[in-house]
């Protein structure tokens, strides 16, 4: 009896996507487990390290990284004597980032303790103690500067604001604080700054001085409004540095020109508004601020 032909297998043309969706499969869990070791729990991997000090009978991975041997398990110490170690085999740990002890109980770095008098140097809330933060002490050294003035007979020539940056102390500069286009102190500009001054070195907020001019314009050999501005906030800056409790590094100047304007440039009375030199106590302003 004659052998029945097996009838030959229709070709499958899906076949292809059992091969690709296991290549697919692999290279996703290739890159899983990339991205699983490139993220390195320094605490877990110590107590990993650790572990494997009595398997491999390894006393020295449990003080460490075998920071001084091959880095093989078993090897002997730095002392050469090791066949591995006389090869130059090079460090399996090489290039980890050094792990320091953790404490057991509290989970605390020893190797960086926390430092206890932060607090007491800067307040609660990392705030330095000496520093203005809210309204009520900005009205407060605001009516202080004001008495001086009065008492020295210059308030007329200085005005106040309370805004987003802080306390803004603006100071009228031609025939005030300096004679008309010039940077030199005034007849008033010593006494004025001594007004001031005492009062501001009681606190420890950042002082902006900022110069600005009005739109008439100044051009000597290329010495211009800007030029003006900026001495003028630099000869300010300098005069407050010689005050005891105003350290330097509080202060910063700079000068506008004539493009930040407070009245019209229209008017002398908007113009001479416009000449002045401004002290603005920075406060950084928080939720709890008023």
């Amino acid at each position: 009896m004659a052998r029945e032909r097996k009838k030959p297998e229709e070709p499958n043309e899906l076949r292809w996507l059992t091969t690709y969706s296991d290549v697919v499969t692999l290279l996703m869990a290739f890159f899983v487990m990339l991205y699983a070791i490139s993220q390195v729990d320094q605490s877990k991997f110590q107590l990993f390290v650790s572990g494997l000090a009595d398997p491999f009978d390894n006393p020295a991975v449990a003080e460490g990284l075998l920071n001084s041997g091959t880095g093989f398990v078993g090897a002997d110490m730095g002392d050469g004597s090791s066949e591995i170690e006389s090869f130059g085999a090079p460090a399996l740990l090489d290039g980890l980032p050094e792990l320091q002890q953790l404490d057991d109980a509290s989970g605390v770095n020893e190797a960086n303790p926390p430092n206890d008098n932060i607090d007491d140097q800067e307040g609660a809330g990392g705030v330095d103690p000496d520093a203005l933060v809210t309204d009520e002490q900005l009205v407060a050294v605001r009516d202080a500067i004001a008495m001086a003035l009065d008492d020295a007979g210059l308030i007329a020539m200085v005005d106040f604001e309370i805004n987003s940056r802080g306390l803004v102390i603006a100071i009228a500069t031609d025939h005030v604080l300096f004679a008309s286009g010039s940077a030199e102190f005034g007849s008033n500009g010593d006494a004025i700054i001594e007004a001031i001054a005492p009062t501001i070195a009681t606190f420890n907020n950042e002082i902006l001085v900022e110069g600005h001019t009005d739109t008439v314009p100044l051009n000597r050999d290329g010495y211009d409004n800007w030029n003006l501005s900026t001495d003028r906030a630099l000869a300010v800056l300098k005069a407050l540095t010689e005050w005891d409790g105003i350290e330097p590094v509080r202060l910063a100047a700079t000068g506008y020109g004539e493009y930040r304007p407070r009245e019209t440039n229209e008017t002398d009375e908007g113009k001479a508004a416009n000449r002045r030199v401004e002290l603005v106590v920075v406060v950084e302003r928080g939720e709890s601020n008023g």
